[in-house]
């Protein structure tokens, strides 16, 4: 490994939840990176920022901290609707880029993102860390193996409290259809990208969505705004491999919140659970092979984990972000990708743009 990567994160303030709580910790843990900039929309939460998390500069314009010799990668943490400009005022000054997923707000956008960084040849990661989890992973190892035999079916089941009909300021933008940051987008996007990750592309679905709150209280500020993002997601269809799926999404759940997916196979069956979205892990794994009579707690290897042990103990919030920014750290120091790219991104939201046209159309698509 050769010197440590200088990282810069626009978004990386004191009160941006996601990258003080995911990027930074992640940073702090590995050898290969090191924090150097943090960028926010003003100068004084950037340098009160950079204060905090001990980096050397501070920046209120992306492309200032982008431009800066001693930057040699950026992580993009910002809303989904300011990611287009951001990777825009990044991809000229030719560092590698990390975006958090979704890539743009909507698949026109990731488009012309993809052609940016892959024009310059830039090494581009997407943050679908799930497919960083360990568990994810293994099971992905365990279905190739044959471990269930032949795939018959797998279906997923996730319920989150939010995005119903509460939330506050901060979280306002998920209801509005337009800034490409929604249940189906945000929740969607980390679960299907796992599912199919896992268990291969889907070949053709069918889709209904269902709009059940109509507005949303910002209980913060005491207001109501109109809410035009669905809070259902019902998604059957077929995978490549001929194995029939089934995933429900859904949202402003009182009770029984988490997730399960199921796989049958004609030889086993491998259950997966975790307390929230399948990208911030706790998963647990229970399986049964060709020669088990029941189902069993199954022990992920230790091969799964390639951060240091002072992260195996991690829910998984960080951990997950720690093995993606480790593997992006390999892909930018020795030509590697391992890491999912913006490419894998535009499949994603293509994906998604499929369930919407099925939903509203009422029409099976074939992908």
């Amino acid at each position: 490994m050769g010197k440590k990567l200088r990282a810069g994160i626009i978004g990386g303030s004191i009160n941006n939840g996601w990258a003080k709580g995911t990027h930074i910790p992640a940073m702090e843990h590995l050898n290969e990176l090191e924090l150097i900039a943090v960028g926010t929309s003003n100068m004084e939460s950037a340098k009160q920022s950079a204060d905090a998390f001990k980096a050397t500069h501070a920046f209120d314009k992306v492309d200032n901290l982008a431009q800066h010799s001693d930057v040699d990668m950026v992580v993009v943490s910002i809303n989904v609707k300011e990611h287009y400009d951001a990777v825009k005022a990044i991809a000229p000054a030719r560092k590698p880029i990390y975006c958090e997923w979704p890539l743009g707000s909507n698949t026109a956008e990731a488009l012309e993102m993809k052609e940016w960084v892959e024009s310059r040849q830039l090494p581009n990661a997407i943050g679908l860390q799930a497919r960083q989890a360990p568990a994810i992973n293994y099971v992905k190892d365990l279905l190739a193996e044959g471990y269930v035999g032949k795939l018959l079916s797998a279906n997923l089941k996730i319920s989150v409290s939010a995005m119903g009909g509460v939330a506050d300021k901060a979280t306002a933008y998920l209801f509005d259809r337009k800034v490409g940051g929604s249940l189906l987008t945000i929740v969607g996007g980390h679960n299907l990208d796992a599912f199919t990750y896992m268990l291969g592309e889907f070949k053709e679905l069918s889709a209904v969505t269902v709009q059940q709150f109509p507005e949303v209280e910002l209980v913060d500020i005491q207001k109501v705004i109109e809410k035009t993002t669905d809070d259902q997601i019902l998604i059957a269809g077929q995978l490549s491999n001929g194995a029939a799926a089934s995933v429900h999404i859904q949202g402003g759940v009182k009770h029984q919140t988490g997730l399960t997916l199921e796989i049958f196979g004609d030889k086993g069956t491998i259950v997966l659970k975790a307390p929230a979205s399948i990208q911030f892990g706790s998963h647990q794994l229970w399986g049964a092979g060709p020669t088990d009579k029941e189902l069993h707690e199954l022990t992920i290897p230790d091969s799964y984990y390639w951060v240091p042990d002072s992260l195996k103990n991690d829910a998984g919030f960080v951990l997950n972000v720690a093995q993606a920014h480790s593997k992006f750290a390999k892909d930018i120091q020795e030509g590697t990708s391992l890491t999912p790219s913006f490419a894998d991104a535009v499949k994603l939201h293509q994906l998604l743009d499929a369930v919407e046209k099925a939903a509203q159309t009422g029409e099976r698509q074939y992908l």
